[in-house]
């Protein structure tokens, strides 16, 4: 037999002025001798505080003593603290920020705002081997003590987890960061500026981590808008979040209750903030995030409440810097349609202005050439050979959507996150799970092909359709999925897409498109239907690039599933 790794060494202790007496007591060296990782927790008010150390008693004797700190820190009666005997100091970094995560994504209120994370994180000796095999039984000991509720895989599988502030960035997403950072410092600091507008662009196609460079911002600027630091210019500013995605909102609007310098209040739909900022009633931003900005309206919309010409010039007007994170091929209707001449317009007009590109695909684990299949899909309307076959992404094409669902939820008893998604070409209304028509019967609206039926998604106010477990049993729509991560997703596309055999070509049939908003009527854009039709393979691509383990797809047409199913 090997030698069997160290495990964890774990000391449970009050967590009050008279800690040291406990320390002594623990003839653990890896405890009171090496660098650590600490928790301090309220369990059943899920508060905490996380952090890492080379001298536990020290530092919790700082936290005791500080007089600014010592309020917060001696609401806390309970500290764990967590050794190893391969611990170094790159480790208990690198694991604080892990826990850090990990707590939000089980739902708990951190009072860290800041902790000695890496932004970037570093490669060290046996990095992975910490982050895997030590990571997970750290997490497998709190679920035992019953610090943590949920298990390792449903942490991870929790919005708030995926777009944690917390998470460590690659070399162009932290470089986007700093210059974004450095943007709206040198423009706030220039009396000069006062009067002027500066806009910074980032681009970036689905998956590339738009949402979490986003967080990683949005928190460090208002931490530093909440701090005591007269000299920063960011301090006391007022600093607004724009999201247009209901679920998207509900996903950040958990995570400001989770975060102690994140406000409810500051995170808002782009309509309510505009009209908000026209009343009088909040003050004019000094700095405004957009996430989503392809989803911003460009034309009057009395329905919700817009009576302008365009969110983005509106929300520029009430912010002296605005960050848009933007992907062309992300608007999903006539009232948000964009091209490359409205940026290009919308640059000119705001010569204060800066555009960052990110390339670097995330979310999904497949090699080049199945992103490239499915842009080539999008872009050109072309179907390419299938890809080479990925030990990291399963993608396939099904003759049978059954056979295909049944896969999912194969896939989904493993990680409790792979789903079922369909373009718009089915009669769909959004309901309430039980919701009842006039004679008392359930309203249902389904996803129906030769050998499968599913009932369109369900809504709930303040859960993510994606993480509800009995929504396996239903179809996803674009609204309902855009910007979420799935494990698997299988995707059906229904009749509004087909194959021209002649042209060798995916055909666009926009009468069959069956949301009605989308294709709701403007009369200036020149080309309406090639717009209708670029709303179509949006959709598509948002559904495609939904996977980070795998892509399944099924066609409802005759013509288009013998096209994908011969594909060599």
């Amino acid at each position: 037999m090997g030698k069997k790794e160290p495990s964890v060494h774990i000391l449970d202790t009050p967590y009050t002025e008279h800690f040291k007496s406990y320390l002594d007591k623990s003839e653990d060296r890896f405890i009171k001798d090496f660098p650590v990782l600490y928790i301090l927790y309220k369990r059943f008010r899920k508060e905490a505080y996380i952090g890492e150390t080379t001298s536990v008693y020290k530092r919790t004797r700082q936290h005791l003593n500080n007089k600014r700190e010592k309020d917060l820190f001696k609401r806390f009666k309970t500290m764990t603290i967590l050794g190893h005997e391969k611990f170094n100091k790159s480790a208990t970094v690198n694991l604080e920020t892990d826990l850090i995560n990990y707590f939000l994504g089980d739902g708990y209120s951190l009072k860290n705002t800041k902790q000695t994370r890496m932004t970037i994180t570093s490669d060290y000796y046996h990095k992975h081997y910490y982050e895997t095999e030590v990571l997970s039984e750290i997490v497998r000991s709190l679920n035992k003590r019953q610090i943590l509720e949920k298990n390792e895989d449903a942490i991870k599988n929790s919005d708030v987890y995926k777009i944690s502030p917390f998470k460590s960035l690659s070399d162009a997403q932290l470089e986007l960061k700093d210059k974004v950072i450095s943007f709206v410092e040198d423009h706030l600091k220039n009396p000069a500026n006062e009067k002027e507008h500066a806009l910074f662009i980032v681009l970036g196609e689905a998956g590339v981590g738009k949402s979490v460079v986003l967080s990683s911002l949005y928190v460090d600027i208002q931490n530093r808008a909440k701090s005591e630091t007269s000299s920063d210019v960011l301090n006391e500013t007022n600093n607004y979040l724009l999201v247009n995605h209901k679920e998207m909102l509900k996903t950040y609007k958990n995570l400001a209750r989770q975060l102690p310098n994140l406000q409810q209040k500051f995170i808002k739909k782009p309509t309510e903030y505009i009209n908000s900022m026209e009343k009088g009633k909040i003050k004019e931003a000094d700095v405004t995030f957009i996430d989503e900005a392809h989803l911003l309206l460009t034309k009057s919309d009395a329905y919700n409440g817009f009576r302008h010409d365009n969110q983005l010039e509106e929300i520029i007007k009430h912010s002296k810097v605005t960050v848009m994170f933007f992907d062309q091929h992300q608007y999903l209707k006539l009232k948000s349609y964009w091209d490359s001449k409205d940026i290009d317009r919308l640059l000119k007009k705001h010569p204060n202005h800066d555009v960052f590109h990110l390339t670097d695909q995330f979310r999904m684990k497949a090699n080049s050439q199945v992103v490239d299949w499915i842009n080539d899909f999008i872009e050109n309307k072309k179907i390419d050979s299938l890809p080479q076959k990925d030990d990291k992404f399963d993608f396939r094409i099904f003759s049978l959507a059954k056979q295909m669902y049944e896969i999912i939820k194969d896939k989904n008893k493993e990680n409790k996150l792979s789903r079922m998604v369909s373009t718009f070409d089915y009669d769909f209304s959004p309901t309430k799970a039980g919701t009842k028509d006039e004679n008392g019967n359930e309203i249902v609206y389904s996803v129906k092909t030769e050998d499968l039926e599913l009932p369109w998604n369900t809504t709930n106010d303040k859960i993510a359709w994606a993480e509800r477990s009995e929504t396996i049993n239903e179809a996803g729509s674009i609204y309902s999925v855009q910007g979420a991560d799935l494990d698997y997703v299988g995707v059906i596309l229904g009749s509004a897409l087909s194959f021209d055999e002649k042209k060798d070509q995916v055909v666009v049939r926009i009468e069959k498109y069956k949301d009605k908003d989308a294709f709701r009527s403007r009369n200036d854009i020149q080309n309406l239907d090639k717009a209708k039709e670029q709303i179509v393979l949006n959709s598509v691509n948002v559904l495609m690039k939904r996977g980070i383990k795998g892509l399944y797809i099924y066609a409802e047409d005759d013509k288009l599933r013998e096209k994908l199913i011969n594909l060599e």
